[in-house]
């Protein structure tokens, strides 16, 4: 059953919890969600030139002997062998064990090209299989093979844009209500940021603390700070965000009648944490999930 913002109200505050429960969103994967092409191709573009030199090396016999002379002649090739190993850093250790099991290490810069010691970035690609892998199992241009790698490198960013989608999707609807009740809003919100624009002082001087949104309605000389996040999966940090956003929504209550809280959150991880989320929502008076901000209760809080 959907209910409007005022028939929610009227529900009991079980009732009420039962509901945010009951409309989380099953997902919040968009068809763009996978994989970030611009990114991919970006990332790729930037050492094409490089690739295309690396292309030599594809079937080659003596595969040792032909990348040390390519390297030799153009050692800003080098620069491309973490990528073909889908290593994102640049400037690494490398942990040799000899015959006697002596341990020593190695740092590898494939920035800042030693090229006064070639050698150890050719004897790197012998054994970690790149050069085999030219030599006898390589069938295409190097760059077609950097798309697959950025590809599957590219998954780990993925948590990430599970964060910026709740923040996009909340701000699109921001936006809305701010321009038709005449109101401000700020993304990235701190204390300066909001005290320079509003001349609206929070009750603390924490300069690197970041909200979200921040709202501000100059008719009533009131502001909503608003907090979002997303859990698909669950985990400790669900337990400690609740508890964190609980004693922020306190710490306003106690110091400014002038300032509200809203936080917008969703995701079946909750499932698996519904009691500190209880326990946080029975603290917090504007707890709310995509299905909802979809129904106006964002519009409706704010005309409070």
């Amino acid at each position: 059953m959907e209910y409007s913002y005022n028939e929610y109200t009227s529900l009991t505050k079980e009732e009420r919890f039962d509901y945010l429960i009951e409309t989380l969103s099953p997902t919040n994967r968009t068809s763009d969600y996978y994989v970030n092409w611009n990114k991919v191709y970006q990332n790729t573009k930037e050492i094409e030139i490089y690739l295309h030199l690396l292309n030599y090396l594809i079937g080659k016999n003596e595969i040792y002997k032909e990348a040390l002379t390519l390297f030799k002649k153009y050692p800003e090739s080098i620069r491309a062998i973490p990528t073909l190993l889908a290593i994102r850093e640049t400037n690494f250790e490398v942990l040799h064990i000899d015959d006697k099991l002596n341990l020593t290490y190695e740092n590898l810069d494939f920035v800042n090209i030693d090229t006064d010691n070639i050698e150890k970035y050719v004897d790197f690609a012998n054994l970690s299989g790149l050069l085999d892998f030219l030599s006898n199992h390589c069938t295409k241009s190097l760059v077609d093979y950097v798309i697959g790698v950025e590809v599957g490198l590219d998954s780990n960013g993925r948590k990430n844009r599970s964060g910026t989608f709740m923040e996009k999707v909340v701000e699109n609807k921001v936006k809305t209500i701010c321009e038709c009740y005449g109101l401000e809003y700020l993304p990235q919100a701190t204390a300066p940021r909001i005290l320079k624009k509003w001349n609206f002082e929070l009750p603390y001087n924490e300069s690197i603390r970041s909200h979200d949104f921040a709202i501000y309605n100059p008719d009533k000389n009131k502001l909503t700070i608003i907090e979002v996040n997303y859990y698909g999966g669950g985990g400790s940090k669900l337990k400690s965000v609740s508890g964190e956003f609980t004693e922020l929504n306190n710490f306003f209550q106690a110091k400014n009648p002038n300032i509200q809280f809203v936080w917008i959150t969703d995701g079946q991880g909750w499932h698996t944490a519904k009691k500190p989320l209880q326990e946080a929502f029975n603290e917090i008076n504007h707890i709310i999930n995509l299905d909802m901000l979809n129904n106006g209760y964002l519009e409706e809080i704010l005309k409070l």
